[in-house]
C-alpha cells in the first residue's frame, strides 16, 4: 500500500514551482522589451427596436474559447462597462482555480439607470418605471443575439448593483424562468417604500417549487444594522427564510469595512463562488464514495455548466487523499479525472504516477512519468531529470 507521506510528497513540487527563481526573473533593464496588450472584451452595438436606441455591450470570452467546441454559461452584468474590469479579473482567478466553470461575460452599458432598472414609477424620479422594457430588450433581443453569436450553455446568471440589484431581484419575480442564478449587490430595495419586498412575500408563497441560486451582498459601511440599505436587504432575505422548504439556494453576506461603491468587488467574487458551490464535494459524498457515483457526478456537472466545467485541483486532491488508504483504485479514478481537466498540474500528475505504482500498475506509472516529462519541458518546470530517474527505477524492478 502506498504510504501517506509518499502521497503528500508532490505538494512539495507544487510549492517549489510557485517560488520565484531570481535566475528566471525577467530583466527589465533590457532594451528589447516587448509589450503585448490584453483585451478584456469586444464591444458590440445592438440597435434595439424595443428601447428605440442603440445599446453597447462588451463581451468577454473564456481564454480557452477559440481552442474548444465547448458551450459556456453566460453572466449578464448590468452597469457592465463600469464593472467589467473587476468582474473579468475575478472570473479569471476563479476559473483558473476551478471554483467556477469558464463563463462568458456580457456587460451592458448603462444609459438611464433609473429608467431601465425600475419596474414602477416614482414621483421623485423622472422617467422611472422602464424596467419591463429593459427586461424585454434582454429577453427578446440581447439574449438571442448572444446565443446565436456565441456557443452558450443554457445556464444564465444575472448580476446587478444598487438599482441594478433591485432590477436583478425584480427579474426573478417578473420572469422566474429566464435566469438560473442571481447575484444581487447592495440592492436599492428602498424603492417605493420597499414595494419589491412586499411583492416577494406573495411571490414566494405561490412559487414554493422554484429552484434558483441567489447571492445577496452588501458592505457594512453602507448603513446601520437597523436602518437603511442593510436593513432593507435583510427584510427581503427574511421573506426567503419564511419559506425554508423552497429549493432556493441563497446566501446573504455583509462585508466589513466596505461601502456602497467598494462592496461589489467582494460581492461579485463570493457571489460567483456561491453560484457554483455545488462544485464542492459534500461530506456525505466523501463518506459514501464509489467510482460509479463519482463519474455520474462529474457528468452531471458538465451537463449543468458546460463541457469545460471542473472542480478545483484541491478538491480532487483532497478527495483522492481521503479515500486512497481504503480504496486505492478509487483514488486512481479521481486522480485520472483531475489530470484530464488539469493537464499541466505537475502535482496531480506526479501523484497519479505514484498511485499507479502503489497499485502495482508499473506500465501505467511509467507512462504517466513520461507524460510528466513532457509537461515539465512545456512549462519549464525543470523536473525532467527527476522523472527520468523514477522511470529508470521502475523499469529496473
Amino acid at each position: 500500500m502506498l504510504r501517506l507521506s509518499s502521497l503528500l510528497l508532490p505538494v512539495l513540487f507544487l510549492f517549489t514551482n510557485c517560488q520565484k527563481d531570481p535566475l528566471n526573473e525577467p530583466n527589465t533593464s533590457e532594451k528589447s522589451i516587448k509589450s503585448d496588450s490584453i483585451t478584456i472584451g469586444a464591444v458590440h452595438t445592438i440597435t434595439s427596436e424595443i428601447l428605440h436606441e442603440d445599446r453597447k455591450i462588451v463581451v468577454s470570452l473564456p481564454a480557452e474559447y477559440s481552442e474548444t467546441d465547448s458551450h459556456y454559461p453566460v453572466l449578464y452584468l448590468t452597469d457592465g462597462f463600469q464593472n467589467i474590469e473587476h468582474v473579468r479579473g475575478s472570473v479569471e482567478v476563479l476559473t483558473r482555480t476551478g471554483h467556477i466553470p469558464p463563463i462568458i461575460i456580457v456587460g451592458i452599458k448603462s444609459k438611464n439607470r433609473v429608467r431601465d432598472f425600475t419596474f414602477s414609477t416614482s414621483p421623485q424620479h423622472a422617467k422611472s418605471g422602464g424596467g419591463k422594457n429593459f427586461l424585454d430588450f434582454m429577453e427578446s433581443e440581447l439574449i438571442p443575439y448572444i446565443d446565436t453569436t456565441y456557443r452558450t450553455h443554457p445556464f444564465k446568471i444575472l448580476e446587478g448593483h444598487s438599482l441594478g440589484g433591485l432590477f436583478a431581484a425584480s427579474v426573478l419575480l417578473e420572469k422566474p424562468d429566464l435566469f438560473q442564478a442571481f447575484i444581487v449587490m447592495s440592492p436599492a430595495f428602498w424603492w417605493n417604500g420597499e414595494e419589491l419586498t412586499q411583492k416577494a412575500k406573495s411571490f414566494f408563497a405561490s412559487n414554493r417549487a422554484l429552484t434558483k441560486t441567489m447571492f445577496f451582498g452588501i458592505g457594512k459601511d453602507e448603513s446601520g444594522e437597523e436602518f437603511g440599505m442593510r436593513k432593507e436587504l435583510t427584510n427581503f432575505v427574511e421573506t426567503l427564510k419564511t419559506y425554508e422548504q423552497m429549493s432556493i439556494n441563497y446566501r446573504h453576506q455583509e462585508f466589513e469595512d466596505e461601502g456602497h461603491m467598494s462592496a461589489p468587488l467582494l460581492s461579485n467574487y463570493y457571489g460567483l463562488k456561491h453560484t457554483f458551490s455545488d462544485l464542492v464535494y459534500s461530506d456525505e459524498f466523501l463518506a459514501n464514495y464509489s467510482d460509479d457515483v463519482f463519474i455520474k457526478k462529474e457528468r452531471e456537472l458538465t451537463r449543468k455548466y458546460g463541457e469545460s466545467a471542473k472542480r478545483t485541483g484541491e478538491s480532487y486532491y483532497s478527495l483522492g487523499a481521503a479515500i486512497y488508504q481504503k480504496n486505492l483504485p478509487g483514488a486512481i479514478t479521481v486522480f485520472k479525472r483531475s489530470v484530464e481537466v488539469y493537464p499541466n498540474d505537475i502535482n496531480l500528475i506526479t501523484t497519479l504516477a505514484q498511485l499507479y505504482e502503489g497499485n502495482d500498475e508499473i506500465a501505467h506509472a511509467i507512462n504517466i512519468y513520461q507524460y510528466a516529462i513532457e509537461v515539465s519541458i512545456k512549462n519549464e518546470f525543470g523536473r525532467e531529470a527527476n522523472y527520468q530517474k523514477e522511470i529508470d527505477r521502475l523499469k529496473a524492478k
